[in-house]
């Protein structure tokens, strides 16, 4: 499935691996992210950000981001 790519209208919030934890992080308002369109039961999408694989929440891209080109 081709990646869909979405940017922020506002800083939101997404997870990370670090060391074997989840650290959150946020992603900056403007910033363009890759989503590959597979919510799984938590709600949450994977997403490419700056060259990092993160989670984001789809209610939170769903309200906070917009679809781009």
């Amino acid at each position: 499935m081709p990646f869909v790519r979405y940017r922020l209208k506002t800083p939101t919030l997404a997870l990370l691996q670090d060391e074997g934890r989840q650290v959150a992080r946020t992603v900056p308002a403007g910033a363009i992210v890759e989503i590959d369109g597979t919510p799984n039961d938590d709600k949450l999408v994977k997403v490419l950000w700056d060259g990092q694989k993160l989670m984001m929440f789809v209610q939170d891209l769903q309200s906070k981001a917009e679809p781009t080109e």
